[in-house]
């Protein structure tokens, strides 16, 4: 019966010895079912070391093979057909191990996260704080982030997600030329392989008001008959009272103005309620002198300018004393009772 093997720690001859069997059929022959007591205690360790020997040769064979495939190269000169994982349409590999060809497949490249936005009021009135808090934050993805810029400033980056705060300004024109502005803040992240950029953009606008205007202090003038009489009508309408329009249930509001880069805009179910209907936007939105009015549907010239290119002093919603923009005043020729559909364009 071939022995392939042995084990003798204290040399030959060695109580402790075993000897290593070839194959499952000779060392079961050593193990009868022991009837008559013949199994020795050295049948038992040469079963025990049979066993043991070829436990360590799957081992050795295991390594081997891991071993080798670690030392596969690959080249393939031809470029990818498509984007796969990793690896995008186009690439082509020289002396790529198989840890760097699987790790390139199963674990793409993601460049970090970013995002920039501005705390509040990111739409602002002409004459407002220019005192602006930007909210950044970045993402670590593949690599650890090493450069983080915020509207120009350095950022000190943990290598990890993080974010942060950073306050800044915004300007506009001393007397604002149009209607809206414009101001764009950046931030940019790297991760030592690209760099990636946010924006937020910050927007001055005008105001308009509409409403109604209680003009029974000085008759209730029918201005199509008696045209002469906007002049006394625009001394009424003050800078004051317009700010204070309720919006005359205008689209179910309930207050009388808006940020807009426009004098155009619906009025659905205005009421002048006994009153006369009244509109104001600034003199620099386009045809600021020259709106078309429609009633229900219909053209309308029943309504007669009272200001034109009037300076106008505003003053809440934290502006205080803001007279960079001047106004066009618009009233209804004569009071108004039940609601109305007004276009203005």
């Amino acid at each position: 019966m071939p022995i392939i093997g042995s084990y003798s720690p204290g040399g030959p001859g060695s109580s402790a010895s075993a000897t290593e069997w070839s194959t499952i059929d000779e060392l079961l022959v050593q193990l009868p079912d022991n009837t008559a007591n013949l199994i020795q205690a050295e049948d038992i360790r040469d079963s025990v070391y049979t066993l043991w020997e070829r436990i360590s040769d799957v081992e050795n064979i295991a390594a081997s093979a891991g071993s080798a495939s670690a030392g596969i190269l690959y080249s393939n000169s031809t470029p990818v057909p498509v984007t796969i994982g990793g690896i995008s349409s186009g690439s082509t590999f020289s002396n790529r191990t198989m840890q760097q060809m699987w790790d390139a497949l199963l674990y793409p490249y993601i460049a970090p996260g970013r995002s920039l936005s501005i705390a509040s009021n990111a739409s602002r009135e002409y004459g407002f704080s220019t005192a602006v808090t930007l909210n950044w934050s970045v993402t670590k993805n593949s690599y650890s982030i090493t450069t983080i810029i915020v509207d120009g400033s350095p950022q000190i980056a943990t290598g990890n997600s993080q974010a942060g705060t950073k306050p800044t300004s915004a300007t506009h024109s001393p007397v604002p030329v149009s209607p809206s502005q414009t101001q764009t803040y950046l931030m940019s992240v790297g991760d030592g392989t690209t760099v990636q950029s946010a924006s937020t953009t910050l927007t001055w606008s005008t105001r308009i008001y509409w409403g109604k205007i209680d003009l029974s202090s000085i008759g209730n003038p029918n201005l199509t008959s008696n045209p002469g009489s906007a002049s006394i009508c625009g001394s009424l309408a003050t800078d004051t009272i317009i700010q204070a329009l309720d919006g005359a249930n205008a689209n179910s509001q309930a207050f009388g103005n808006t940020l807009a880069s426009t004098k155009n805009r619906t009025y659905t179910n205005i009421n002048g309620a006994g009153n006369y209907l009244i509109f104001a936007w600034p003199s620099i939105v386009a045809n600021a002198t020259s709106p078309i009015f429609t009633v229900n549907g219909l053209a309308s010239s029943a309504f007669t300018r009272i200001r034109t290119n009037s300076p106008f002093v505003r003053n809440g919603g934290g502006i205080s004393g803001y007279t960079g923009i001047n106004y066009e005043v618009w009233i209804s020729n004569t009071i108004q009772n039940s609601p109305l559909n007004v276009i203005i364009s």
